[in-house]
């Protein structure tokens, strides 16, 4: 009994007797208060940075409703488990405070201190302040709590006091709007509406009255502009101003926040040398911390180019400003990972090295319109893109709508994911780069037309003729070569999926008949599925495939392996049984750089060589003894095939293919499996055939395109027999 009475006197002591020594100063960081028992956080707001302070507080006990004193240094708060005033000192540890006053068994989630007083809220219960002044002789003083006001019915989960207006801020979680309270006499004014909802459990603000929130759920910090207040600030000029939350950092999230902060400190510590990179673009840009510019903590192995950047205390607006790095006592250009191959000239391609010291994540920003932000549609020019260390070759596409002359770019490499041009990082380096665009004395030739399509139609039980309904894929096609002094310097390709009637499954690919494979540049090969760009090496399942197909002598871009991936049909086809029109699901876009222009007297003739082949893997008919895959391919009529198809199925079942005269995919009729229709053609309905749905094909097709040129017009058709 001895042993327990001096353990529990001991620890008595140690929670209640001994004064802990308060900060040293008004610190910079912010402190962040999770879990239990309470786990305590330094963060950086500037960056969303932060570090464990300590994990052992001395009690097993939650603590919320912190706020830092700035007249004694000691950080209070409010001990939800044991319903207890508690303190904590430089260490971190808990020290329990005398308090009468306050509700039995009541649980205080927010509060905050100003002016030596510590004021609790909780709705629907009431307001309350603490004189803490008498601790200032007697650590065991005793403390009395005063209800400022039982009318408490915004519901917060954190408030924080104005250094300079010297009232109360918080957001209601459901609504987002804003709130001042009175510290005087509890009254509640709504500001405005912050444009952000959510638990924001840690509220904080900087010398300048800029406030902060963190909410709990993804730990996003925001922040709102209350610079301009003081204390003669009028309710109408509060309603008057803007308090929408802008996205400033990312910082850790969790179930349970709480957050103090000495208001009257500088975000960056201006006494200690500064470990955050700022960008140097014009001030229009964002750039200073006033103007949430974008800025990164440096952790010496997340940067751009050879040097390691330096450290600002702010974002300097001007031209490669902060380039003043030194490396044993030399000055070193530390903007130097960025290099613009290429010129970027409105429409055409650009190729962009950038040098990584270490693995991360790029993000890149251009000002195509010379407006002076990057906040423009189509600006934001590298999304997310994975850098290995050393060198990265990119590409990129100059908008046609580019405006020539100087303008900014942004580059921003992190560790991060998502990062926008502007708001902190918790790792590596902002560079901002100066700009020309340029417009070429370039030209296009389309076809069918600028803004017209023709359309393929593919019969997929080649060589078999079976249900012959040309609709087991159906796309929307047209092509654009850009030109430069009489040469082709780019093709560009765009289909539209319109229908899937057919059980196999089948991929899209497009060889270019004369061009080499090699004459393609890979750096700035793009294809696109649905304007999402897709990566050099494409996907389909577990599947992997190049877009520009090796080990063919003319350069074969494969659009998908598999085009059912793309479609989801509400019927058991896509498109092309009748009652079952549905929207068109999938578009792509393909652009081919030519690395010698080429001619135009030297050009394959459009459409080139759009053709179908079979998914790999999968069934293709009984046909074949085995799974036939990229071996099967089904080309336009006298088309030849690419060197991956397998010449063994020439002369099966209904096919009269002969190479040595040039005939390729016809029957004995000569009936294709692949048409070509220079409009927006209607095809067939599912198990009905094209000679049924267009009489006169049959004899255009045996005079192999000499008469009935008019077939497939709507006039000649048998509309029951057409899909729709």
């Amino acid at each position: 009994m001895y042993r327990l009475l001096l353990m529990l006197l001991t620890f008595i002591i140690i929670t209640t007797g001994i004064r802990a020594a308060p900060f040293s100063h008004c610190p910079s960081k912010a402190f962040l208060f999770q879990g239990k028992p309470v786990s305590s956080y330094g963060v950086n707001l500037v960056t969303g940075n932060y570090d464990l302070i300590e994990d052992n507080p001395g009690i097993n006990a939650n603590v919320n409703g912190v706020g830092f004193n700035e007249t004694d240094r000691y950080l209070y708060g409010f001990n939800t488990t044991y319903f207890q005033l508690v303190r904590l000192g430089s260490d971190f540890q808990i020290q329990t405070l005398n308090l009468s006053g306050l509700p039995a068994q009541t649980t205080f989630y927010v509060g905050d201190v100003a002016n030596h007083v510590y004021y609790l809220y909780r709705k629907n219960t009431g307001f309350y302040k603490v004189d803490l002044s008498p601790l200032d002789s007697d650590s065991n003083a005793q403390l009395t709590a005063e209800l400022i006001t039982a009318q408490a019915g915004v519901r917060l989960t954190d408030f924080a006091f104005h250094p300079k207006d010297k009232k109360l801020y918080g957001v209601d979680n459901s609504s987002g709007v804003l709130y001042q309270f009175n510290p005087d006499n509890g009254s509640t004014l709504a500001i405005g509406d912050t444009g952000e909802t959510g638990t924001f459990g840690a509220v904080y603000f900087d010398v300048n009255g800029y406030f902060y929130l963190s909410r709990n759920q993804d730990g996003q910090i925001y922040r709102i502009n209350l610079s301009a207040l003081t204390e003669n600030t009028s309710p109408a000029e509060l309603a008057a101003l803007d308090v929408a939350a802008i996205k400033f950092a990312d910082g850790p999230s969790s179930n349970q926040n709480d957050g103090a902060r000495c208001a009257s400190a500088p975000l960056i510590d201006t006494d200690t040398e500064s470990n955050i990179d700022f960008g140097d673009a014009p001030a229009s840009y964002g750039t200073t911390l006033a103007d949430n510019g974008a800025r990164h903590l440096l952790d010496g192995e997340t940067y751009l180019g050879l040097a390691a950047p330096d450290g600002d205390y702010d974002g300097y607006t001007g031209s490669d400003s902060d380039d003043s790095s030194l490396v044993n006592g030399q000055s070193y250009d530390d903007e130097d990972g960025v290099n613009f191959v290429t010129a970027l000239e409105t429409g055409l391609d650009a190729v962009v090295r950038v040098y990584a010291a270490n693995n991360g994540v790029l993000n890149a920003w251009f000002d195509w319109n010379r407006d002076g932000d990057f906040n423009d549609e189509n600006e934001q020019a590298f999304t997310d893109i994975r850098l290995t260390a050393g060198f990265n070759n990119l590409a990129l596409r100059v908008p046609d709508n580019a405006i020539e002359g100087g303008s900014w770019s942004r580059f921003r490499f992190s560790q991060q994911t998502g990062l926008s041009y502007s708001g902190g990082s918790s790792s590596g380096e902002v560079e901002d780069h100066a700009i020309n665009i340029s417009r070429p004395d370039i030209s296009y030739r389309h076809y069918p037309g600028e803004s017209s399509w023709v359309t393929l139609a593919y019969e997929d039980k080649w060589p078999q003729t079976d249900d012959y309904d040309m609709n087991d894929v159906v796309f929307r096609y047209r092509t654009t070569e850009v030109i430069r002094e009489g040469r082709v310097i780019r093709i560009d390709i765009s289909g539209k999926l319109q229908a899937l009637g057919a059980e196999y499954h089948s991929g899209f690919a497009i060889q270019l008949p004369n061009i080499a494979s090699s004459n393609v540049n890979p750096v700035t090969l793009r294809l696109l599925h649905n304007n999402i760009k897709q990566a050099y090496s494409g996907t389909n399942g577990a599947d992997t495939y190049e877009i520009l197909e090796s080990g063919t002598s003319n350069a074969v871009i494969v659009v998908s392996q598999d085009l059912w991936q793309h479609a989801s049909s509400i019927c058991r086809y896509f498109r092309s049984e009748m009652g079952c029109n549905q929207p068109v699901t999938f578009d792509f876009q393909v652009s081919v750089p030519l690395i010698t222009p080429v001619p135009l007297s030297e050009m394959p003739a459009p459409p080139y060589d759009p053709f179908i082949f079979g998914t790999p893997g999968l069934y293709h008919g009984d046909i074949f003894s085995y799974q036939p895959g990229r071996e099967l391919e089904i080309h336009l009529a006298d088309h030849p095939p690419t060197e991956k198809f397998n010449p063994g199925y020439f002369g099966l079942a209904d096919d009269t293919s002969d190479a040595a005269s040039g005939r390729y995919y016809r029957n004995a009729n000569n009936l294709p499996w692949a048409l070509e229709v220079v409009e927006q053609w209607q095809w067939p309905s599912e198990r009905k055939t094209i000679l049924q749905a267009y009489p006169q094909f049959r004899q255009f097709a045996e005079s192999k395109g000499r008469s009935a040129t008019s077939w497939f017009d709507s006039s000649q058709s048998d509309s029951q027999y057409l899909f729709h």
